[in-house]
């Protein structure tokens, strides 16, 4: 497992919360996601509202994150956009032997993470390590980690090609990327990812054909799968 200090490429970092860091300057810390953070896992976690939606049970998202978790073999794991953790704790609390750095813009999110994975193994495992960061200006040196994955965040930008090559940045030559994304493959997902882009909430809507497409003129190599309207993408 790799040094932690062989990872960061900005020092020192600032204990925000009890075992939370953050790279961000003290007036850059405050995030819109902080005062959501109880009603955002009171949506985003019902096992009804995604398979209604989004065509999903939230098994299929752990799954896929402990797919992604495995490919790391030992070394080191980065979660880009963590969130609360309302469906990974439990797959990241049981994980051994290998660096994990969770990564998130909200300190809010962060916490809320924490104390999942408190509760489940009654503390924080030391491979363990909670960021506040910049997803577009990740804190660390270019081709560092095993796998980069980062679940559910591509459709809240446009800038898709900014942040799958920051995420590709960090990967290291022969590691692994996986990530997943809200796509509007029938018309409840169409129409729901309208009212949440109204709301300032997802960039623009995309079905899993149309995001694919545009991935694949970004010269990525990324193979993908969809399960009703998530798309699920790895690195070729």
């Amino acid at each position: 497992m790799p040094m932690i200090e062989q990872i960061f490429d900005v020092a020192p970092l600032d204990e925000v919360e009890e075992g939370i860091f953050s790279c961000l300057g003290a007036n850059e810390r405050a995030s819109s996601y902080d005062n959501k953070v109880d009603a955002y896992d009171m949506v985003v976690g019902n096992r009804f509202y995604n398979r209604f939606v989004w065509g999903n049970w939230p098994s299929a998202y752990r799954e896929f994150c402990r797919q992604a978790l495995a490919s790391s073999r030992g070394g080191a794991f980065l979660d880009v956009g963590c969130g609360s953790l309302v469906f990974t704790a439990g797959v990241y609390a049981e994980a051994e032997n290998k660096l994990i750095i969770l990564l998130d813009r909200s300190i809010g999110m962060l916490v809320k993470g924490r104390d999942r994975i408190t509760r489940i193994k009654g503390f924080v495992p030391n491979n363990i390590v909670f960021i506040q960061g910049d997803v577009f200006n990740l804190p660390f040196k270019t081709h560092v980690f095993d796998t980069v994955a980062s679940f559910g965040v591509l459709h809240l930008f446009d800038d898709k090609y900014g942040l799958l090559s920051e995420l590709e940045r960090v990967k290291r030559n022969d590691g692994h990327l996986y990530y997943s994304s809200l796509v509007g493959n029938n018309a409840i997902g169409r129409k729901y990812l309208e009212i949440l882009k109204q709301a300032g909430e997802v960039a623009t809507c995309h079905s899993s054909e149309s995001l694919g497409n545009l991935i694949s003129t970004m010269s990525f190599e990324h193979k993908s799968n969809s399960i009703g309207n998530v798309a699920y993408f790895r690195s070729a």
